[in-house]
């Protein structure tokens, strides 16, 4: 499943995911670089447009994903996840 990933998301969180979700990522979805063996769409936020690039691009990553796995607050994503109907898994 496509999976946007937020915070400092480790192999632990990922299997927490799993085990209370049923989130598998099979190709990630985010905002800069990752780290793994698994297919990564990235899509940056454009610096020329400061808060509402951040806006746009959750828009553009929730559009794109199946479930979202995030670490910390980022209650806007959160809440397009949910209004986008994606399994969310918050730690």
């Amino acid at each position: 499943m496509r999976t946007i990933i937020s915070g400092r998301v480790t192999p632990d969180v990922l299997d927490r995911a799993d085990f209370i979700m049923g989130i598998v990522p099979t190709r990630f979805v985010t905002n800069g670089a990752t780290r793994t063996d698994l297919p990564t769409d990235v899509y940056p936020i454009d610096p020329k447009l400061g808060e509402a690039g951040e806006i746009a691009r959750d828009y553009s990553l929730v559009q794109q994903a199946d479930a979202l796995i995030v670490v910390g607050r980022n209650p806007h994503l959160v809440g397009l996840a949910r209004m986008y109907g994606l399994l969310v898994h918050q730690e």
